[in-house]
């Protein structure tokens, strides 16, 4: 990664380490997404459920509702990366240029959630076609404002801090509380699913589900609130400055820079398969405990409700494996993981199995897309550096890449769904998540060892480049490489504690 270098001389002005994140802050960021992870689970797990089972549209429909969603997502993400990059809403502007957009965020999906998940108030009668509009008006306004908060949540990991193992660390409990946000789901919708005597969902219990949407925002609301008082948003330049007071400016590079590097694109593709794993065992988990398996309706929620106890533990190891053992064996075990749990479950459907093995592959299925996703959304994080200035730029590519994809793959998979063949989700689960599984397990492997090596190590290597600045400068003999040595001085710096940096507005 190179980054714009600037060379500046202050005398008599003292470098200083910034503090360690406090832990209020670190809670208070974990949990500033609560909101989107609680709506995001209902969106992915139930979505197809709802609009086929009791609103009764068709296979295609759902797909087609699915597919609007994630293009409005795309869309939105990468446009409210750059914006929120380089400035504040107007009428928010007192919040910060990150907050601003999470509170216009916060406040489009509380307004456009409980619509999602009702009858066409109003308009019960009209055509179908006049429904799934209504219906994705809605899904657009909802899109939007997941995209912006989860695009500056994302992007403040960057802000809060350079050093490699806090943002690793901030990564790792936003995932374990996107966990928390699932199970409190789950629970929410086995209790309420619970209460059902019948056989199968109809237009009937449509109540249900505005009970758990009820719940859901009423939690969500109040982490929202929780967050804005206990993280402080910072703007700030860092600077190295060595023992000569010469210092080193990061300055943002062009959006051109970076969409020139192919080792961006790279990491996309990763990004692109753990997500469409981890969407897509959400999304068809559900319809498969429940089509396939022909299980009772309490199950599509006490089955994602295993999965996700298991990402939970899973998530609370991932931190220390990726630092031990290095990203790409990291990553590998949880491919692994999700790419046993997608084969087996063509090759079983005993009834020792539904009744008990189901829980078991539930538990891989989790515990490999807690894995991987952590350690992915890591290398993005190191992929970024010290270029903060462009963190919700480069996460709105990749979501714009994840949300994409996913929508053509839900899309893909209910256009093609027959009507009665109760194997069909059998299949295309396994298959989906096998092959998703194996293409980001390859590439991780491809990439290079700087974003994926194990962090001891880096801390042991970490003063094995030149030791100031003008070492820099006489190493360097054109302007790129003094760039890239520059940025490889920070990288190796941001985990000592003896390392001297310097913050300005």
């Amino acid at each position: 990664m190179c980054m714009n270098a600037k060379m500046t001389q202050k005398e008599g002005e003292k470098a200083k380490m910034p503090p360690p994140l406090s832990r209020v802050t670190v809670i208070g960021y974990g949990m500033g997404h609560l909101l989107n992870d609680l709506c995001s689970a209902l969106w992915f797990t139930y979505s197809l459920i709802f609009y086929s089972l009791v609103i009764g549209f068709s296979s295609v429909f759902t797909g087609v509702i699915m597919l609007i969603g994630q293009i409005a997502d795309a869309l939105a993400t990468p446009a409210i990366g750059i914006w929120s990059d380089r400035s504040s809403l107007i009428c928010l502007s007192a919040l910060g240029k990150r907050k601003s957009w999470y509170a216009l965020g916060t406040l489009l999906v509380l307004i456009s959630m409980p619509f999602i998940y009702s009858p066409c108030i109003g308009f019960e009668n009209n055509s179908v076609y006049f429904q799934l509009l209504y219906y994705s008006f809605f899904v657009v306004i909802f899109q939007f404002g997941w995209a912006a908060v989860q695009t500056v949540h994302l992007a403040l990991v960057t802000d809060l801090t350079f050093i490699s193992s806090e943002r690793t660390n901030l990564l790792s409990l936003r995932n374990t509380f996107t966990v928390i946000s699932n199970i409190a789901v789950y629970i929410m919708a086995f209790i309420v699913l619970r209460i059902n005597s019948n056989s199968t969902l109809n237009k009937n219990d449509v109540g249900l589900f505005q009970i758990v949407v009820a719940a859901v925002l009423a939690l969500g609301g109040i982490s929202s609130f929780i967050f804005f008082f206990t993280v402080k948003e910072t703007n700030h330049e860092p600077l190295i400055e060595d023992d000569e007071r010469n210092q080193v400016a990061i300055e943002p590079q062009s959006h051109g820079y970076w969409l020139k590097k192919w080792l961006l694109y790279h990491v996309a593709a990763v990004y692109m398969g753990t997500r469409i794993y981890c969407n897509v065992i959400q999304s068809f988990v559900p319809i498969y405990l429940h089509e396939s398996l022909k299980l009772d309706p309490y199950i599509i929620a006490l089955g994602p409700l295993v999965m996700y106890i298991s990402s939970f533990v899973f998530s609370l190891m991932s931190g220390v494996m990726n630092m031990y053992l290095g990203k790409k064996i990291t990553f590998t075990v949880g491919a692994l993981l999700g790419l046993s749990a997608s084969i087996w479950i063509v090759f079983d459907s005993s009834d020792f199995f539904k009744t008990y093995l189901i829980y078991f592959i539930t538990v891989l299925l989790g515990g490999g897309s807690s894995i991987m996703l952590v350690t992915v959304l890591a290398i993005v994080s190191d992929l970024i550096g010290s270029d903060t200035g462009n963190s919700a730029f480069i996460y709105g590519l990749m979501s714009f890449v994840d949300k994409l994809s996913c929508g053509i793959v839900i899309m893909l998979i209910q256009t093609f769904a027959p009507g009665n063949n109760t194997v069909y989700y059998t299949y295309t689960l396994a298959l989906t998540c096998t092959i998703a599984c194996i293409f980001a397990g390859i590439m991780t492997w491809f990439l290079p060892s700087a974003l994926v090596k194990p962090q001891v190590f880096e801390q042991k290597t970490e003063n094995d480049g030149p030791s100031t600045t003008t070492e820099l400068q006489s190493k360097s003999s054109t302007q790129e490489e003094r760039y890239s040595a520059a940025s490889s001085y920070l990288q190796k710096k941001e985990t000592s504690l003896s390392g001297k940096y310097l913050f300005t507005s």
